[in-house]
């Protein structure tokens, strides 16, 4: 499990993602935007897998430094597991299990995802990827979003209507998402399989509007750290 790296801002704002790529992501999207949002004093935190994230959080508000926490944002995918026969309740279920490990933290914990709770000058808002009235998914979810409709979106359809039939397994629903953000990936002057790597180098169009509810979710966790 990733460890904390240590607080030491006052009126901290930290921001807890799920594993490298998403941090990598974000990392990019807030150097991006800081000059006009103000995201420069968020510090991410990686807590890895989702089932990794109660034992984060346990050490977490136990680290040196966590007195100077005013603002917490977390950011889960509302990824279908793969024992899992419907995605119906995917971002309901990925949303009840950080209120789960809010409260076992003995942290604020809000009542729906993108609404701030506040306790003890403490701010803890929850994103779940990709928002919105998705029930599943993730933030490749998003990503894909930056190319749909266009000439290359239908290349990559056609490209999958041809591959899949001859595939010993067919591709897992929960996880096409994820292969179409692959090859859109492939198509780039120099790929890399990461999504996040890729924000870096900006293959991703991080201006999209589809990153609407991403940006406004980083302006609140910013602001609330400045709550008296």
């Amino acid at each position: 499990m990733p460890k904390a790296t240590e607080i030491k801002k006052k009126e901290a704002v930290q921001l807890l993602v799920e594993g490298n790529d998403v941090r990598n992501f974000f990392e990019a999207f807030i150097k991006h935007h800081s000059k006009k949002l103000s995201l420069g004093e968020i510090q991410i935190q990686n807590f890895g897998g989702v089932s990794e994230l109660r034992d984060f959080l346990e050490g977490f508000v136990s680290m040196t430094g966590f007195h100077n926490v005013r603002s917490i944002g977390i950011v889960r995918d509302a990824e279908m597991q793969d024992a899992e026969k419907s995605a119906e309740n995917a971002a309901e279920n990925a949303f009840k299990s950080v209120q789960d490990t809010l409260k076992n933290a003995e942290l604020p914990v809000p009542d729906c995802p993108e609404k701030r709770e506040v306790k003890d000058k403490l701010a803890v808002e929850v994103l779940i990827l990709p928002g919105g009235d998705h029930k599943e998914g993730m933030l490749e979810t998003l990503l894909c979003q930056t190319f749909a409709g266009t000439k290359i979106d239908d290349c990559i359809s056609e490209f999958f209507q041809c591959v899949e039939p001859l595939l010993e397994e067919p591709i897992k629903k929960h996880r096409k998402d994820k292969a179409r953000a692959f090859v859109y990936l492939a198509t780039r002057p120099k790929p890399h399989h990461s999504v996040g790597v890729a924000a870096k180098k900006k293959d991703w169009d991080l201006d999209s509007p589809v990153f609407g509810r991403v940006r406004s979710f980083l302006e609140r966790i910013v602001t609330s750290s400045k709550i008296d």
